[in-house]
This record gives C-alpha cells, structure tokens and sequence, in this order.
C-alpha cells in the first residue's frame, strides 16, 4: 500500500509537470501570435500613412497641373474639372494628421506642412481668379515670382521626409512581422511536440497505474477473503457468545422459577397432606391449611401471570384511558403504598392525548415502580408522576432500539433515591434481577413492566444516576379513536367477583366443558355441578362438536384454548356456525396468537385467564348467559 501512494504520488508530480510545460508551450504560443497580429497592425498602418501622403501630395499636384492647363490653353475645363481642392487637400491632411497622431516627429512634419500647404492653395486660388477674370499676365507674373514654386520644393522636402521615415518604420515593422511568423511556426511546432509527448507520458502512466490497480486488485482481494474469513469467524464466536449469554439467562430464569415455584408448592403440598390426615383423624384445623394451600396457589398464580408479563403474552384488555385522571385516581392507593416519610406529587399536562391500554395492567406497573422508589428511598423524599404529550422523531428512533417514531402520552416516575450505575441500569429489566436483600423482591417487577408496556406497543426508558434519582417514562401511543370506556373482553383472574350464593345457576342451564386434560376437565365439571349447573364433558373439539348436534339443550360452551387437533378458537367459530345463538367462554394459561395481535384480544373473544377460582368462573359464567 505504501508502495501505491509512492507511485501515485510521482505518477501525480509527472503529469502535473507535462501539463504544466503544455500550459507553458500553449501562453507562449498565445504571446507569439498576439505580437504577431500587432506587427502585421503597424505594417498596415505605415501602408496606410504612405497612402495617405501619396494621396495628399497627388492632389496638389493636380491642382498645379491644372493651373499650368488653363494658363496655356486657357481652356476652362482644367479649372471646372476636380471642384473646390483646398477642401480635398485639406481633408487628405486631416486624416494624415490623425494616422501620425501617435508619432510626434510626423505630428510635427504635418505641422509644418499644414501652414505651407494653406499659403500654396491660396496663391492657386489667387491665380486662378485672376485667370477667370482675364487678367492673364498678373497670373503670369505671380508664376514668375518664384514664390509658388519655394512652396512646393518646401512641401516636396516635407512629404518625402515622411514617406522616408515611414518606409524605414515599414522596413522595421516587417522584419518583425516575420519574426514573429518564424516564431508562431516554432511555437507551435514546439507545442505540437509538447502535446505528442504528454499524451505518450499519460499513456505509459496509465499503463503502469492499470498494472499497479491490478496488483492492489489482487491484494484487495486477499485482503477482503481474509478480512470476510475472520468475519466469519468473530459471527460464529459472537453466536456461540450470544447463544451462551442466552443459557445463561434462561438458567437464571429457571433458576428463579424453579426457586419460587418449589415454595409455593412446598406450602401447597405439605398443607395438603396435613389436611389429609387430619381428616383421616376427623380432627379439626384443616380451614388455616385450606388457607396457606389457597394463599400459596394465588402466589404462583401471581407469578406466572408476571412471567406471562415480561414474555408479552398475558392477555390485555385494553380500553380508551385518560391518564390524568387514572393518575389522580390511583393516588390514594399510592400514597398508602408509599408510606408516611414519602411524598407524593403529580404533575398533570394540560390538554392530555388519549390512549388506549390495559387500565388494571397499567395500575399494577405504577404499583410496581412507586414500591421500587420506595424501597430507593429508605430516609424519606419525593415521588413524582408526570404526564405530557411526546411525539418522538426519526432522530430518537434511530437512538432507541424497537421505537416506532409517532404521538405518545408519556407516564414518568421520578424518585430523589440512591439512583443506580450505568451497570444495573443495563440489566433491571432481567426477571430475576434484584439489588434488594434476600426475602425483599422477586426480581420480576421491572421486567413485567418492560412486557407489559412493549405488549401495549409502548416503550420504556430508565434515566438514573447514583444519589441523584431515578426516573422511569412509559411511553404509551396515542388514541385517536372515541375516549369512551370500552369493557374489557376479558376479566383478570386476580378480580374477586361477588359472593359466590348470588351467582349460582340451575340445573336446566347446561354447560359443555371442553379440555383435552383429563385432570383439569374434571375438576372443572365439578366445579360447574358445585355451582348447580348440569355439566357434561369433552375431550377434544370433534367430540364436542358431536355432543352439540345431539344436545340442543346446551347453554354455555366452555373451551380451552390450547388443544392438541382442534383448538378451542377453531372450535368456537365452527360451533357457532351450527349454533348462531351458543353462549361460549374461552379459557387459557396464556395468549397464544390464535386469540389475538401483539397480546390485544380480539373483540369477539371472552377469555377467563387460568388459574380461576370458583367465585371467578362462577362470575364470568352468569355474565356470560345473562349477557343480552
């Protein structure tokens, strides 16, 4: 390479010299042929001075030549024939005065001449009158007197001093003209030669630079498979790094996974056995491990509804919101949540966008986020929530992984709490990811947040330095559709519905339960005759269908979602074919696409999410048959 830029360097110096000697031949020619156009220029001017005198000079002679005519033949035609002279001579000195105007020795002869020339034309004039008169011997007289002819022998000097002077000048003048001829003739031959031999220079450095870019080519060449191969081979380092990076969060996330859950089942398994064999022993107590197996369940229950969260698939049920008002609803709750050494402030933008999300979702992340600036502030200090219209361009896009660029409400949470590094920043939005002691976080919290705001096609940004705060802003996209409340399609198991006496149904109301796992088909038709309904079951989406053409009767469909063959939404659209009027509930432990977009159901979806209590079904079921 250094190679290359020495020879382009030389190869550059070589043709900037021949261009500039061609540059040079080329001014120099220009020069030669202008100095040779000004020398042809004052070769004709002196052409035309000498003319200008011969002129001059024939027209006195003329008028003496006329003058001696008359005075021998006494013929008028001599003196009629050429009109007024003087006006003739003196309009040929005129322009001879104006072609030496530049020479001052022949502006001096024209001078001299001018007056000599006026005392000749008048002695003329003074004869010839007195020939017109007949006054023949005084014209004579004056001839003999001599004085005329002085005049012409003064005037004869005059112009052949001239002429002289303009035959040397010519002399001259077209000895340069030739020179200059000669020298046009060589500069141009010269240049000629000049051009011949810059372009036989370019050719032989194009020659060699063609040789030298195909001696780069091939380098280039080797240069790129080499540089392509180590590529490759970093690509095949960074897979295996990310794909490592990968087990390893997986490993943490089934670690922490397993961790909880083996509690939770712990609780439920021993409090189970203990009830059975105190009812084995009839004994009483079995109400406290009814309650610690319940209370465990609702933990676990809590805790994949969390990981459903940061995975993006937990069913929402997004409605038209207003978050200043959500905001100022919620602040009670927060406030209770905060404690007394904290304080709570809202800053609420005037003339807020609508947007439209999951409200109940949205109230858990801002639980969420006002415990974690609670436990960031350990001495007391401020909680803010803010909200504001954003739109965020192309040039935020372009800094923000995963940003669409459009209207957003903003919903920021700011704490005065001990902030945080730059490295955990990078990683508070790991599940399982805490700072806080053992016992005191799951380490989900924030990443249910993230889950659920990229579900709701929002985003997330955290600004935070140590002792300095943190600041969370949920991004959520404008609505521009109607602002008012839609009902959800799908209810949240953690909702208590009302007193489970107020919703129990008949025996003439007949409900079909479809779920291809045996266990919790079961218990789920227990749970309906608990509830006084009559149930009947079925395995899979064929058999249910079976079952539908032979008991009109049926009221309620309930379907899982998740069914090996036929699944519970194929099911549902087929059965309503055949029964426009079939009441159906899907059930599900989670959103699969089947159910809807980007974790949005689909409106013509009822969705009661898994695990359910029996007041919870027993809610959505008379809604459901009850609803007009």
């Amino acid at each position: 390479m250094a190679a290359l830029k020495k020879f382009l360097s030389l190869e550059m110096v070589s043709l900037i010299m021949a261009f500039a000697i061609l540059a040079l031949a080329g001014l120099v020619t220009i020069r030669t042929d202008e100095y040779r156009r000004n020398a042809g220029a004052l070769v004709r001017h002196t052409l035309f001075v000498e003319s200008a005198l011969q002129r001059l000079y024939a027209t006195i002679l003329r008028e003496e030549s006329d003058e001696r005519g008359y005075l021998l033949t006494r013929d008028k035609k001599f003196i009629n024939s050429n009109g007024d002279i003087s006006g003739v001579a003196e309009q040929e000195l005129t322009g001879l005065a104006h072609l030496v105007s530049d020479n001052p020795e022949q502006v001096k002869r024209v001078d001299q001449i001018r007056p000599i020339l006026e005392e000749r034309l008048g002695l003329l004039k003074r004869k010839l009158d007195l020939m017109k008169d007949g006054r023949f011997d005084e014209a004579a007289e004056i001839v003999r007197g001599g004085r005329g002819k002085a005049l012409m022998d003064q005037i004869d000097g005059l112009i052949a001093a001239m002429i002289m002077y303009e035959e040397t000048r010519y002399r001259q003048r077209d000895d340069a003209l030739r020179r200059a001829n000669d020298n046009l003739q060589s500069a141009i031959v010269f240049m000629t030669f000049g051009v011949a031999a810059v372009a036989g220079f370019a050719i032989f450095l194009t020659h060699k630079q063609m040789n030298a870019l195909r001696t780069s080519s091939e380098s280039l060449k080797s240069a790129y498979n080499r540089l392509l191969e180590e590529s490759t081979r970093r690509e095949t380092l960074e897979a295996q790094l990310r794909q490592s990076q990968k087990l390893e969060a997986l490993g943490q996330l089934t670690g922490g996974i397993a961790h909880d859950f083996n509690n939770m089942l712990a609780v439920i398994v021993a409090s189970l056995n203990i009830l059975r064999r105190k009812l084995d022993r009839k004994e009483d107590g079995g109400e406290q491990m009814i309650d610690s197996a319940l209370q465990s369940a609702d933990s676990a229950a809590g805790l994949v509804r969390r990981l459903l969260a940061f995975s993006r698939i937990q069913p929402l049920a997004p409605t038209p919101l207003d978050a200043n008002k959500f905001v100022s609803d919620i602040s009670k709750m927060l406030k209770r949540a905060l404690g007394e050494n904290i304080r709570l402030e809202t800053v609420l933008a005037d003339g807020l966008w609508s947007t439209r999300i999951d409200a109940n979702e949205l109230e858990s992340a801002l639980l969420n986020l006002a415990v974690n600036a609670r436990d960031a502030m350990p001495n007391g200090g401020t909680l803010t929530i803010e909200t504001a219209n954003r739109a965020l361009d192309d040039a935020y896009a372009a800094e923000n992984v995963d940003v669409k660029t459009g209207d957003y409400v903003l919903v920021s949470v700011t704490d005065t709490g001990e902030g945080m590094s730059p490295e955990i920043v990078a990683k508070v939005f790991d599940p399982f990811f805490t700072t806080k002691p053992a016992g005191k976080g799951t380490g989900l919290g924030l990443s249910q947040v993230h889950g659920f705001v990229k579900q709701s096609g929002g985003h997330i940004k955290i600004v935070s330095e140590p002792e300095r705060g943190t600041t969370i802003k949920l991004y959520f996209p404008r609505h521009l559709g109607d602002a008012a409340a839609e009902r959800p399609s799908a209810i949240p198991a953690q909702v208590n519905g009302d007193p489970i006496d107020f919703l129990l149904g008949q025996p003439s109301e007949v409900i079909l339960v479809v779920e291809d796992d045996e266990t919790a088909r079961r218990v789920t038709v227990e749970g309906m005759r608990e509830l006084g309904y009559t149930a009947i079951e079925a395995g899979s989406g064929q058999a249910a269908l079976d079952i539908l053409e032979t008991r009109p009767d049926v009221t309620l469909m309930i379907t899982d979602v998740t069914m090996s063959g036929m699944d519970g939404v194929a099911l549902a659209k087929e059965a309503l074919k055949r029964r426009p009027k079939l009441r159906v509930l899907h059930i599900s432990g989670y959103m699969p696409n089947t159910l809807g977009n980007d974790g949005l159901l689909n409106k013509d979806i009822n969705l009661l999410s898994k695990p359910f209590t029996l007041e919870q079904i027993a809610r959505r079921i008379r809604e459901t048959i009850d609803a007009v």
